[in-house]
Order: structure tokens, then C-alpha cells, then sequence
């Protein structure tokens, strides 16, 4: 018996699937509705597609990225480039990859069992957005036959989405779906349909702000990214209907972003999410703890600190979150300084598993010979903001032994102490991005910006690594994959103390005093 991801197929062969012409809205109407919201990519890359030959059906894709590829977002820089030039060319390349497209959809197969790669919310969801736009830019540009074909596209996958999220369920393929239908809804308003279809999107989107919005603001599967998404998708659906932007999480979705927003302008890549760059939002200016979601914000002096201690969540395909707890980044001078492996590239990485999503890339404890559990019950003790200092405890027990830890944050001259109990032999790991070599009593990145770690107990053993992981530039507004180095400092009583002390160009002096801050118990 097949287990579907979603519902079981609902496709009706010509409701959704082969729409009649009949049955279509006459297209020279269709324009004198509402202009749909832009969506899609910038032109750049669109003379690249001039030509292109594709192969819709091609498995050689990868698993994830097949059913990604049939978004078809990477043809949305011809339609940027038709409106900034007026070219017919890119409206022609355009009509030839759609009408190649239309005619192979329904022989794509996929190799996610019972996930269909053109009916499932996500692949719909983006058409649906994407399509839109390309109708309203190119126009007349594209042949009678290629604007009916998006079109039957467009309104199969508005009727599919209504009768598939007839009822709530979390995630972001649901509220971003939703989002959507409803600007469908509004867009396509002269349609018989379009009443039924925003009444559905409406009842869903206020479902998923009061239940998978967390009360901080933060999206149910705290991943930035995904929060991102889920958020982009409800400005587009706001953007038709203005009564949206008036709820109380509206606004606090965008206040989740700012507190996680670094100096550098950009959001780290927490769980399975990309670095993020959010647009017309402001750092916050002090500490917070985003006790909903899990997340301690320490900041000041200049440093940015996120310490995760949220839950694991499922998801309607594969969890998003990764295995680690009480795990933090730090950011300084608008770059990272204490960093993890973050989002993958793709889902089909060989990485993915043993790597971005594994306890090993991230700066926590690793427990050699242990299984990392879901269920880790992961909490904040302690929470304080001091003149002089802010103070996180926490504890976990995503292993047999319980695991604490204490991160003292000194803003001026600014240093952070970071303490660890576990009644097991331990390895305490921070990833820098360079290498680690000794210096003193610790050890230092080789390059700056970068940090001094030195423990107050001599390790039994210090471990080295590296892996990939996004890098973000602040000036360019980019987040390329490079590696990082790991640290691992192992010993057998699972008793911890380090002091992490940033620089910019040469590794700092220690300042005196700073053991004052260790966790002894």
C-alpha cells in the first residue's frame, strides 16, 4: 500500500489536469483584472537560456532537485529581461521551453514515494506564482496556444490546491500554498471559482498564523529560510488582501527576523536554512530570547550570539532540524567567528545526513558512541541581562546523560565563557574559518577575524576537521560555500570551560579575571 505525503491523488482529468479550451476564461479579459504581484528571478542568467536544450524528464536532477526543477523559476529570468528590453527573442524562448514543458508533465516520474513531482503544494504553489507573471509581462508576446496552456496550468493547480488544504496541517508547504491560492484568488477575481478558492486560503492562512506561527513570531520549524519563504508568500497574499497585515503575528514575523538579523545584515543559517539577507528590516538592538522558538539572542559590544535550544520538529516530507542542541554561532565585524555547517545545497547531497544535518557540524558536545535522539527536550534554565554581562544556561538530553551548558557574554571588552556538564566522555567542538593552531595556553583561528579558544582544563586530546558550509559576505550580499575548521577538545569527565575572545587582525590578550565567569559546579 502506497504511503502518500500528501493526500492520495485528486488530479481530475480535466478540471485540473487537461482543461478543455471551452472551458477556459476568454484571454483578452483576463488583463483587465488585477495585475498579479512580480515574482521570480533577475534577468542575468536569461541570455544563457537562449537556445537551451532540456530534457523535462531527466532523473539526473537528483531526487529533491527534480521535483525543484519543475518549479520552473529558473526560466524566470526571461521574463525580467522581456519587461526591462522588450525582446522578442526572450519571449519566444520562453513559448518553446513552457510548450516543451506542458506537453512532458505528465510523464515526469519521481523517486520520492507517493509524492507526484507536478501535483504536490510546492510545485503548484510556485507555478502558480510564476506563470501569473509571465502572463501579464509578456502578453500578446506569446502565442494564443502558450497563454491558454498557462493558463489551464494556473487554474488546474488554484482548483487542486483548494481541494487539497481543505483542512490544517502544519509546515510551510501548506501556508505558502495557501498564500498563493489566495492571491490567485484576488487576481483571478472574475472567475466563479475564485470565491470558493479564497474562502479556503483565508481559513488556512489565519489556521497557520495562530498555530504554526510560535508566539514570538517565529515559523513552527524554526528554520530562517523556511520562515523566510512562509513569510514572503504571506506579504504576496497581504498585497490582495490588506486585512492580513493587521494581525498580530504579521509584524511579529518580521520582529523574529530583526532579532536574528546580525550587523552584517544577515541571518544565520540555522537547521536546514540558507543564510539569509532580509530586506527593510533592522537588527534588533539588544538582547532577546525568543523563548517560543527556542533561540537566545545575545548581543552587544558590537557581537551577535544565537544559542539554539528549541525542539526537533517533523515535517510533511523529511525534518527540518538538525540534530544538536545548546549549539551557537557568533558573529563579529559583520562575518561569522563561531560558525556551523548550516543548510545543504540540495537535499540529494551525500552530506546531508552525516554532515549538515549531524551533531558533528555543529558547536556543541559530541558524545562518541551515542545516538543523537529527536526527543531531546531541550530547555533554557536561565536567562539574564546584567549591566556588565548576559547569561544563558540551558540543558538537553538528546543523549543518556543529561548535557549543561553556560554561556557568559561579556560585552566590553567583549568574550564570552562558555561551561559544559556530562556525565560521559565528551568532545567539545567550535568551528572557526580557518584553521586552528596553538597559541599560548588555547588555540587561534590562523586568519582574523576570528577567535582564541582557551580552555581552562588541558583537553586529553585536541581533534581537527572541516566540511562545508555557507560563508556570507556583507558586501556582496552572498553566502558561497567555503569550508570551516573544526576544533574538538575531548575528555573523559565531560567537564568543560572555555573562553572564546574575538580579534580582527591578531590574536588579543587575554583579559584577567575572565575564569570569574566558569561554571565550577
Amino acid at each position: 500500500m502506497t504511503a502518500y505525503v500528501e493526500k492520495p491523488p485528486h488530479v481530475h482529468p480535466t478540471r485540473m489536469r487537461h482543461i478543455p479550451d471551452e472551458d477556459l476564461p476568454e484571454l483578452g479579459r483576463t488583463w483587465r483584472w488585477r495585475a498579479p504581484v512580480p515574482a521570480g528571478m533577475p534577468a542575468d542568467a536569461a541570455d544563457d537560456l537562449i537556445g537551451i536544450e532540456v530534457d523535462f524528464l531527466d532523473k539526473g536532477h537528483g531526487r529533491s532537485r527534480l521535483y525543484g526543477f519543475h518549479y520552473l523559476r529558473w526560466m524566470t529570468p526571461l521574463i525580467a529581461a522581456y519587461s526591462e528590453t522588450g525582446e522578442q527573442r526572450y519571449a519566444d524562448t520562453w513559448e518553446r521551453l513552457f510548450l516543451q514543458w506542458y506537453a512532458d508533465r505528465d510523464r515526469v516520474e519521481g523517486d520520492w514515494p507517493g509524492l507526484d513531482v507536478i501535483w504536490y503544494s510546492l510545485g503548484v504553489c510556485a507555478r502558480g506564482m510564476y506563470l501569473t507573471h509571465a502572463l501579464h509581462v509578456f502578453g500578446t508576446a506569446l502565442g494564443e496556444r502558450c497563454r491558454r496552456e498557462m493558463l489551464k496550468t494556473v487554474i488546474g493547480g488554484a482548483r487542486w490546491s483548494a481541494e487539497e488544504h481543505d483542512e490544517f496541517r502544519h509546515g510551510n508547504w501548506q501556508f505558502a500554498t495557501v498564500c498563493e491560492l489566495l492571491h490567485l484568488a484576488r487576481v483571478f477575481a472574475d472567475l466563479p471559482e475564485a470565491g470558493s478558492w479564497a474562502e479556503v486560503a483565508l481559513a488556512r492562512i489565519h489556521e497557520h498564523l495562530e498555530r504554526d506561527v510560535r508566539a514570538d513570531g517565529g515559523h513552527h520549524e524554526r528554520s530562517p529560510g523556511y520562515h523566510g519563504m512562509c513569510l514572503d508568500a504571506l506579504k504576496r497574499a497581504a498585497a490582495v488582501e490588506p486585512s492580513l497585515a493587521a494581525h498580530p503575528r504579521y509584524p511579529l514575523m518580521h520582529d523574529w527576523l530583526a532579532a536574528l538579523t546580525t550587523s552584517g545584515g544577515w541571518v544565520p543559517h540555522l537547521q536546514d536554512s540558507g543564510v539569509v539577507w532580509p530586506v527593510d528590516i533592522e537588527p534588533l538592538s539588544g538582547p532577546v530570547n525568543l523563548e517560543a522558538s527556542g533561540y537566545a539572542v545575545l548581543r552587544g559590544g558590537g557581537f551577535h550570539t544565537v544559542i539554539n535550544y528549541g525542539p526537533y520538529v517533523g515535517h510533511e516530507l523529511e525534518p527540518h532540524s538538525h540534530h544538536a542542541a545548546l549549539d551557537f554561532v557568533i558573529e563579529g565585524w559583520g562575518v561569522p567567528l563561531a560558525w556551523e555547517g548550516g543548510g545543504p545545497p540540495s537535499y540529494d547531497d551525500p552530506g546531508y545526513y552525516d554532515w549538515y544535518q549531524a551533531t558533528r557540524a555543529h558547536n556543541t558536545l559530541l558524545v562518541p558512541g551515542q545516538e543523537y535522539v529527536e526527543d531531546r527536550r531541550a530547555s533554557c534554565d536561565l536567562f539574564r541581562i546584567f549591566p556588565d554581562k548576559q547569561v544563558f544556561e540551558g540543558h538537553h538530553r538528546g543523549y543518556e546523560q543529561r548535557h549543561d551548558r553556560r554561556i557568559v557574554f561579556v560585552p566590553d571588552p567583549g568574550y564570552w565563557v562558555v561551561s559544559d556538564r556530562i556525565d560521559a566522555e565528551a568532545i567539545w567542538q567550535l568551528h572557526g574559518l580557518s584553521p586552528w593552531r596553538r597559541h599560548g595556553d588555547g588555540f587561534v583561528t590562523e586568519k582574523g577575524p576570528g577567535l582564541l579558544a582557551v580552555p581552562l582544563e588541558e583537553p586529553d586530546e585536541v581533534l581537527h576537521g572541516n566540511g562545508p558550509a555557507r560563508i556570507p559576505d556583507p558586501e556582496a550580499r552572498t553566502a558561497e560555500y567555503g569550508e570551516i575548521h573544526t576544533l574538538g577538545l575531548r575528555r573523559a569527565d565531560g567537564r568543560f570551560t572555555v573562553g572564546l575572545f574575538p580579534f580582527r587582525d591578531q590574536p588579543p590578550t587575554v583579559p584577567d579575571g575572565w575564569t570569574v565567569h566558569a561554571d565550577r559546579r
